[in-house]
């Protein structure tokens, strides 16, 4: 008897935490989250700024840096659209060359946080 391959699981990490956003307390944790990056990015300086994961937050809505963008891991289809598509620990930019990264429960879903960081 020749046993099937397991099925794959379309879930990604990720999918857990964007459902329970959608709860009202999830909604309460991302405003309260909104407010406190809002205050902390506001005035940080420089140009280039990464938003990693959690499209569902918008970790730089109150910073100034001319260039933003929101890297995703994929998964389902996110609120917002996504800049890129890629692994948390292989970024495809060079070294020094984003003057702000934004982790939004980017280490609690990643595979490895450390190699993350």
């Amino acid at each position: 008897m020749v046993a099937s391959p397991p099925r794959m699981n379309s879930r990604q990490p990720g999918d857990d935490l964007a459902d329970w956003l959608v709860t009202p307390p999830g909604r309460y944790l991302l405003a309260w989250e909104h407010a406190q990056l809002d205050r902390v990015v506001a005035d940080l300086f420089g140009f280039h700024a990464l938003q990693l994961g959690l499209p569902e937050l918008d970790a730089l809505r109150a910073n100034r840096m001319p260039h933003q963008w929101l890297a995703s891991a994929g998964g389902a289809a996110p609120v917002r659209a996504a800049a890129l598509y890629c692994d948390a620990d292989a970024l495809p930019f060079p070294a020094r060359s984003l003057d702000l990264v934004v982790l939004p429960h980017a280490l609690e879903l990643a595979r490895d946080p450390h190699l993350t960081l």
